[in-house]
């Protein structure tokens, strides 16, 4: 181990008041250094669960379930015709995939606003106008996730968690995690997911090998190469938070970072995987902090790679 790698980290961490819990750094396929200012455990991962999903449909995709290229509506066929517009026709699993289906904004975030509550996750994605031809417009959209998950319970005739548990979870050595799901039992995909950060730096190991464990292709390579790589333009997402690692482009959920080459999982109070390909290294953030997030990615560019 080389732990000393994570001083300069660390005392980064304490200057900023930085609230991470664990950080574990893997290179060439073993933990090469580890911190817990916490004692780990599993943790909400909040949008990394998106990228988790992603990898599901790239199996589903693989085994035959369905094609990157199939339109949304064939798999709901009692839409009410109050909301079929032209543009929601076209919407395919890749729109979904790269958060190009065509809203101008989250039906949940909308929801949550207005009172309205979550209630019918898939209901919200249809009566929101999709006001943008899709694949053209990226809006960071909760919903458009949770209908990925609801498509492989669909066509797989088993809920995300589960498909996912033979598929990934059990070659990983990672027992079965929890997931939150909406009232009718639908896994949300978009957020739910608890991991230890260790069990979450084997995932982004996954990754980083392009699918591949103990000699066994769990997700098919060619799916994370598309994953990974920029299918939708994102110079023009304007969160408040929003910092040079949000304007490098999106894939299949999952970020393009400012860093050359790299890509990133992403989740609410500084949750993050860095997978950088040219390091052959992943690192990972589990945190609970809330107003400082980008600091904590910021930690990687600014404290860790160059020591790689």
């Amino acid at each position: 181990m080389k732990n000393n790698l994570l001083n300069d980290m660390i005392l980064s961490i304490e200057k900023q008041n930085l609230h991470v819990l664990n950080v574990v750094v893997r290179q060439n396929g073993e933990v090469i250094a580890k911190h817990d200012f916490e004692e780990e455990k599993p943790i909400l991962l909040w949008s990394i669960s998106k990228t988790f999903t992603s990898m599901a449909v790239g199996i589903a995709i693989s085994e035959g379930y369905f094609k990157i290229t199939d339109h949304v509506i064939d798999f709901f066929p009692n839409i009410p015709a109050a909301y079929l517009s032209e543009n929601l026709k076209k919407v395919t699993i890749h729109d979904l995939l790269c958060m190009g289906s065509g809203h101008a904004e989250c039906p949940i975030f909308k929801a949550d606003r207005e009172g309205n509550g979550i209630y019918d996750i898939s209901q919200l994605f249809f009566e929101e106008p999709f006001l943008y031809e899709p694949g053209t417009h990226f809006t960071y959209d909760n919903t458009a996730t949770y209908m990925l998950s609801k498509i492989i319970g669909i066509t797989t005739g088993t809920n995300l968690d589960e498909y996912l548990e033979k598929r990934i979870f059990q070659p990983l050595d990672i027992q079965k995690p929890k997931w939150d799901t909406c009232p009718k039992g639908t896994p949300l995909g978009f957020s739910g997911l608890r991991l230890t950060a260790n069990q979450l730096s084997k995932f982004g190991q996954l990754l980083l090998n392009k699918g591949l464990w103990d000699g066994k292709q769990l997700i098919p390579s060619s799916y994370i190469e598309q994953a990974a790589s920029v299918q939708i333009k994102t110079y023009d997402f304007n969160e408040f938070f929003a910092t040079e690692d949000h304007h490098q482009g999106y894939g299949y959920q999952m970020w393009m970072n400012s860093y050359p080459n790299s890509y990133r999982m992403d989740g609410l109070y500084g949750q993050y995987v860095v997978m950088l390909p040219d390091k052959n290294a992943v690192v990972t953030f589990v945190s609970n902090e809330p107003e400082k997030m980008t600091a904590i990615l910021e930690l990687t560019w600014k404290t860790i790679v160059d020591k790689l």
